[in-house]
């Protein structure tokens, strides 16, 4: 009689933390260079300026955002990474909540790296000078500090931000496989159409979650580096109780549509090219030879 038990999922042994961060880093940049005219289009939104399409003007700063998000999503992925390998290997069990505990930490990690980096981009798109005269136009007038105005926007931000993507969006993702398995299959045995219309179910979820939960912050964040260089710029409490008083709620959720279609474009772009990559480095692992 012939043996028809499925077999058990081979388990991989974890990336290091040095392949995560390539891993991380690559899909980072990748995702900038697709989605910079959508950044470039809300950050116009909320600082009230006018925008132009002609690429070389919508692509201005995405040199120091590509330079910027390759250590920014190294960190993400690497921290998210090597928290999960730890934790497995202290045999705690891997369920939803640890994964978005892990995510989360990494992207309080990560914004340390990206919220000066998003100072002088949106400086950049503003004056249009290079990064060199924009961080030294910032530094010398007000000191090195300077560059990380609006930072605690930035932590919560990021937090939420890896949280979804790293996290939520393959969760969502897996109970759509789940739940309905008529339309989406079973994750075992799905097809590439139906993992693919999983994978985007969920990024898109996470995304109007995160956009939600992160616009009024953002906004305020992207105001006040923004006018970083004005000598009269209000502090993190005095922007807001100013935009409050501007618009009350529709100030704080302004540039939702651009920003929310961006962040749904990067959890599938970026979680999808994750799996990607990390598979191929897998498959390196694999067939690399044994050096006894």
């Amino acid at each position: 009689m012939t043996d028809t038990t499925p077999l058990a999922p081979v388990m991989r042994p974890p990336l290091s933390g040095l392949q995560y961060a390539a891993v991380g880093s690559i899909a980072g940049m990748f995702e900038v260079c697709v989605q910079q005219p959508m950044m470039y289009i809300k950050n116009c939104v909320q600082q009230n300026r006018p925008m132009s399409f002609h690429p070389l003007i919508m692509y201005r700063g995405v040199g120091v955002m590509c330079a910027s998000i390759a250590p920014v999503s190294a960190v993400q992925f690497a921290v998210d990474g090597v928290l999960s390998t730890t934790l497995r290997a202290a045999d705690v069990p891997s369920t939803e909540g640890s994964r978005i505990l892990t995510a989360a930490t990494a992207g309080v990690c990560s914004s340390l790296l990206s919220s000066p980096a998003e100072l002088v981009m949106t400086l950049q798109q503003h004056t249009g000078h290079g990064v060199m005269r924009t961080i030294q136009d910032v530094t010398q007038t007000y000191g090195v500090a300077r560059l990380y105005r609006g930072l605690p926007y930035t932590c919560l931000r990021e937090m939420i931000w890896c949280a979804s993507y790293l996290a939520l969006g393959p969760v969502l993702g897996e109970k759509l496989h789940h739940h309905f398995p008529a339309t989406f299959g079973d994750m075992a045995t799905a097809t590439v159409s139906q993992k693919g219309a999983a994978a985007m179910g969920g990024s898109i979820g996470a995304g109007l979650i995160a956009v939600l939960a992160t616009q009024p912050v953002d906004t305020v964040k992207t105001i006040m580096q923004g006018n970083a260089l004005d000598k009269g710029a209000l502090g993190l409490v005095g922007e807001t109780r100013r935009l409050w008083a501007q618009g009350g709620i529709r100030a704080m959720y302004k540039g939702t549509v651009p920003r929310g279609l961006r962040l749904i474009g990067a959890v599938f772009i970026l979680s999808e090219t994750k799996k990607i990559l990390e598979d191929q480095v897998h498959q390196y692992n694999d067939s690399a030879p044994i050096v006894v």
